[in-house]
């Protein structure tokens, strides 16, 4: 029997070495093509892993300042908060600071002294000082209860100065002038 390639012309054979070579061509730019997509994939597979790196790291940054973000925030309206109801405001704040040592005399059920006011008035300083200074002469257990209702008052106020003139052992009333503060700032 033949083989196939004597059956072949000279042309057939020239035409099948051709058709093989372009063949083992277009198999080696294939095998380089996918060598090279290969490399370059990997080559972005790193690039993402890379990226991704960063990405998570600043999603968590993010989520730590938004965290910030938001502490400040309660912050800003502590502060807002505070401002309005533990300070006094401008000139009708000094008429309330007034009204409120009234209160707070007739909440202890003490009658109103006379009482010397101050108030500061520096410029540069956000917040300034309003305060009173009265005497008084009262017993012991009720000035007890005066200090707490004024430790106790819903706006800040300090206790500046406690000055005991007489204790008088017999009665148990006790005579002291009192200086007291508050606090206003101007809008």
């Amino acid at each position: 029997m033949p083989k196939l390639s004597e059956q072949l012309t000279v042309k057939e054979r020239r035409f099948l070495s051709l058709v093989g070579m372009a063949g083992l061509v277009i198999l080696g730019l294939l095998i380089i093509t996918f060598v090279f997509w290969n490399r370059q994939l990997n080559s972005w597979k790193k690039e993402v892993l890379a990226l991704q790196s960063q990405i998570d790291k600043l999603t968590a940054k993010n989520g730590e300042k938004l965290v910030e973000l938001k502490s400040w925030q309660e912050t800003k309206k502590d502060l807002d908060q505070i401002e309005k109801t533990l300070f006094y405001v401008g000139q009708p704040g000094m008429d309330l600071f007034r009204q409120d040592l009234s209160q707070l005399f007739q909440k202890t059920g003490l009658p109103l002294p006379a009482i010397s006011y101050q108030y500061e008035e520096d410029q540069k300083k956000q917040f300034r000082r309003l305060s009173a200074s009265f005497g008084l002469a009262l017993p012991y257990p009720v000035l007890k209860k005066f200090l707490y209702e004024l430790e106790s008052w819903p706006r800040i106020w300090l206790l500046d100065q406690i000055n005991f003139q007489k204790i008088d052992n017999l009665s148990g009333v006790v005579s002291l002038r009192l200086a007291v503060a508050g606090f206003y700032y101007e809008k």
